[in-house]
């Protein structure tokens, strides 16, 4: 069985890989998006939703994921994914139904892990937000990983 962190540093070379042969910083951020979502949700069984909310208009609208339908459009500081966008900080939920004012996009998420995405500039662009059917299915080890490879966005 590949461990965890085996399996993150296994997605960090393939998404590093394909991202400098695709163009490097100069690749567009949907594409990066859409790869990113691709590589986890595929390395990870239990991530059943894999995906990004852009930053447009002062809200968060879907963008790529692998996954069942999300939500289209959160308003800062709303659910998960509002709460750490205006947070500006990775938000770990162990248990949804535990934290308020979480929005059920599909009920069968279990826990969630949202991460903050900053372009070069430090402005927020996006969120990575991934849900399990799994309770407890996020942790340290995940928000340091995740960081890392939305830190690709920076570059």
């Amino acid at each position: 069985m590949t461990s965890k962190s085996s399996t993150y540093a296994e997605c960090y070379d393939a998404i590093v890989a394909i991202w400098n042969d695709e163009g490097g910083a100069s690749l567009d951020t949907i594409a990066l998006m859409a790869t990113i979502s691709s590589v986890l949700a595929n390395a990870f069984p239990h991530f059943f939703w894999t995906g990004f909310y852009r930053v447009l208009d002062g809200r968060l609208v879907v963008g790529p994921y692998i996954g069942t339908v999300g939500c289209l459009q959160i308003e800062f500081g709303r659910g998960v994914c509002g709460t750490a966008a205006a947070r500006r900080e990775t938000v770990i939920v162990p248990d949804v139904n535990q934290f308020p004012g979480h929005i059920a996009c599909d009920p069968n998420s279990k826990s969630e892990i949202v991460v903050p995405v900053f372009d070069r500039d430090g402005a927020l662009i996006a969120v990575l937000d991934v849900d399990s059917d799994r309770l407890d299915a996020f942790d340290d080890e995940d928000r340091r990983e995740l960081e890392r490879i939305v830190a690709l966005f920076s570059r």
